[in-house]
């Protein structure tokens, strides 16, 4: 099979797969949501090339936020934090073989990101007081290091037996 239609064909994939796997959640988009799109992200970061794993994270993520949450250029934010995920936890993986250290490294970036992102948007877009964006931060950072150990867990597990597979 021709390289080229392989990637495209496993990264269409990735993306399928994080588009569903952020559809499977508990909670709400407003509070507290666990996911697993995250861990998809996380397994295409494993299974692609860096960058083609960074490409299925942010793609997937950015067509699950036009599809359900659809909030005008939100979803490029999306595509960009999800993408650093993919791409960090690929190189990660790549040259240390750990799929735990390459999935927290991936979440740490892409929680990073996401933090930053809340804090700006409250903060000087929305003209909230730090005191008020605080307190959304932390609520944010909770959920989000919960979603983390999730998903460092899931596509750990996902990939020992992806990784028998000869894709």
């Amino acid at each position: 099979m021709d390289k080229r239609v392989k990637n495209l064909t496993l990264v269409s994939l990735f993306i399928a797969l994080v588009v569903i796997g952020s559809r499977i959640y508990v909670g709400s988009h407003d509070s507290f949501r666990f996911h697993l799109g995250n861990g998809m992200c996380l397994l295409a970061a494993y299974v692609l090339s860096p960058l083609y794993g960074g490409l299925a994270s942010g793609l997937g993520s950015m067509i699950f936020d036009i599809l359900f949450y659809p909030s005008g250029l939100g979803c490029l934010v999306t595509f960009a934090t999800k993408f650093v995920m993919g791409y960090v936890a690929g190189v990660a993986f790549k040259k240390t073989k750990s799929v735990i250290l390459g999935g927290i490294l991936g979440e740490v970036a892409y929680i990073i990101l996401y933090g930053l992102k809340t804090y700006i948007e409250r903060r000087f877009i929305m003209s909230m007081a730090f005191e008020a964006v605080l307190p959304i931060l932390l609520a944010k950072l909770g959920a989000s290091v919960i979603n983390a150990i999730a998903a460092v867990a899931i596509s750990s597990i996902a990939y020992q037996v992806i990784k028998r597979i000869k894709i």
